[in-house]
């Protein structure tokens, strides 16, 4: 009997570790290009690696609000996001645009003038590791 409660708790469990990673998230890397008057996105990358989404996050967490630079090119070097397919949702989305000084300018969306968008900048260090995670 106590083999029984054990294998029915093992059972249990790996059913719910199971419905948990149906949650799982992906981190899509694209490349953005310009077509007529539009800008879209090719994606060519999903991430799955829990640590890479960990450091993203992080990355992500740290980004520091600034106002939109001048001088950015019309279309960004890359572009990723953070999905969670299972939920149809893109909790993070950025466009990224490298710049020369080793920093990196993040958008929540391309140039094309909406209200809403919002600049960020990292740092040198905090661009050499978006560089690594975007690389995987």
């Amino acid at each position: 009997m106590k083999h029984l409660k054990e294998l029915i708790a093992t059972a249990v469990l790996a059913i719910t570790l199971a419905g948990c990673s149906s949650n799982d998230e992906v981190i899509r890397i694209g490349t953005p290009f310009q077509e007529d008057e539009t800008s879209e996105v090719k994606f060519h990358t999903d991430i799955m690696a829990a640590e890479s989404i960990t450091d993203l996050r992080d990355i992500m967490n740290s980004e520091k609000e600034v106002e939109k630079p001048a001088n950015l090119s019309s279309l960004a070097d890359t572009f990723f996001t953070l999905d969670i397919p299972e939920e149809g949702v893109s909790e993070i989305s950025r466009y990224v645009w490298y710049q020369e000084d080793g920093r990196t300018i993040l958008s929540n969306d391309d140039l094309a003038g909406n209200e809403d968008q919002d600049f960020f900048i990292l740092t040198a260090d905090q661009t050499e590791e978006l560089k690594h995670i975007l690389a995987e």
